[in-house]
């Protein structure tokens, strides 16, 4: 067997590992404070332990805060509020620490969150000092409910208690006060709530909090798979804090106070597609034009254009294959844009100091995933009951510098 022939079967090989990889699940990792399951232990119609006259002066808030700068902070924060006679206090489950061990766990999916509680002006005014937006709501429970809503809460402050495993969609910041609202309800928000399609995704939702930047929103949608595809109820909405309060207003037919007004919001719809396709045709022009013309310079371009292609791809294989990161597993986005971009990358460093190189192997890669490409594009519009997964913006990144590349043809050139 030739070495051609030998490397090509290498790189088959290892594109079909890709293939088997996407169809990796497991079961999401638990643990951590179970909000869902103590509150099951609560009677919110029969709240015990504080005087009826104290409770009269306690009103339970939620309060919202607009997206903020980091990205982090991007899709906003929500907290709820004792206010009583001793002060008021905020409940914020959003809270991370930097320790030792916080950049293993992000790594391998594996994200503890907690707990803490502080004075209300103190958590405001920190987003007021962010300039952003902070809204109240007051949500109107009877005495039972407020009792019950404050034994929930300290209980779930407990040191040992405090901590849980966050996952953005499912149990975050605002799902934990959703649910607590839930509960005040006896089950009512969510039953109302439930029956309502809002004709989106998470993804869909959450790309809405990504307009300022098509870069991150192109990186963090191609690392999530189809489990975010499926269209959610407004329950599910729930996650963003934003949809929270809206729900919530709604459903208690209550008016949210703006205590503070921040600057512009960064929210609204993306041309993600459009975007993408965009970007995709002028790298796949430019890598074109100066393979032929500036051996050297495409070098150089090219070399950073594969460098995050491998990079974003590497992550990927590794977050589907030895992490808990759910929302990555079964991509399909791994067949046609994977870790096979290191060896066009590898040749792109070596054309920087040896501009006469040839692109052979780089030409045979591209084929090789515009091929595994075509063969996903066509799948999906077979079988788009199967194939739900929403990544468009992917083929429309990538096909152009694929079919630019795999047609290129070595001719006289510039160095």
């Amino acid at each position: 067997m030739g070495r051609r022939n030998a490397c090509i079967l290498l790189l088959l090989f290892y594109a079909a590992s890709c293939i088997f990889s996407a169809s990796v699940e497991r079961t999401r990792l638990d643990g951590g404070f179970d909000g869902v399951a103590s509150l099951s232990h609560f009677d919110f119609s029969h709240g015990e332990g504080l005087d009826d006259t104290y409770l009269d002066d306690v009103t339970i808030s939620l309060v919202v805060q607009d997206p903020g700068k980091e990205v982090y902070v991007w899709f906003g924060h929500a907290g709820l509020m004792v206010q009583t006679p001793q002060g008021d206090v905020m409940y914020d489950w959003g809270v991370f620490s930097f320790g030792p061990s916080f950049y293993t766990d992000f790594l391998f999916g594996r994200l503890y969150y907690r707990v803490t509680s502080s004075w209300a002006d103190t958590a405001i005014l920190k987003g007021i000092g962010e300039d952003r937006t902070v809204k109240v709501l007051d949500i109107p429970l009877d005495n039972a409910a407020k009792a019950a809503t404050i034994d929930f809460v300290n209980l779930n402050t407990r040191p040992e208690n405090r901590t849980y495993l966050y996952h953005y969609y499912l149990d975050n910041c605002a799902t934990r006060i959703r649910d607590i609202i839930d509960a005040e309800t006896g089950g009512a928000f969510s039953a109302w709530a439930s029956s309502i399609d809002t004709g989106m995704s998470f993804r869909d939702f959450s790309t809405l909090y990504m307009k300022r930047s098509w870069p991150v929103a192109f990186t963090l949608n191609y690392l999530q798979g189809p489990s975010i595809d499926e269209d959610i109820t407004l329950y599910d909405a729930c996650f963003l804090p934003d949809v929270l309060i809206d729900a919530v207003a709604t459903y208690f037919d209550e008016e949210p106070t703006t205590i503070y007004q921040g600057g512009e919001r960064q929210v609204g719809h993306m041309h993600l597609v459009g975007t993408s396709l965009l970007v995709g045709i002028i790298i796949a022009v430019l890598l074109y034009s100066l393979a032929h013309t500036n051996r050297r310079a495409y070098g150089l371009l090219s070399m950073f254009v594969y460098l995050y292609f491998t990079a974003i791809s590497s992550v990927l294989l590794f977050m589907m294959l030895l992490t808990d990161h759910d929302v990555t597993w079964c991509n399909e986005n791994i067949i046609m844009l994977n870790p096979l971009v290191v060896i066009p990358l590898i040749q792109s460093i070596v054309i920087v100091f040896r501009p006469k190189t040839g692109l052979g192997a780089t030409r045979a890669v591209f084929r090789i995933l515009l091929t595994l490409a075509l063969a996903s594009l066509t799948l999906k519009g077979l079988f788009p009951t199967l194939f739900i997964q929403e990544n468009l913006y992917v083929y429309a990144m990538i096909l152009p510098t694929y079919v630019a590349m795999s047609v290129f043809k070595e001719r006289d050139r510039h160095v």
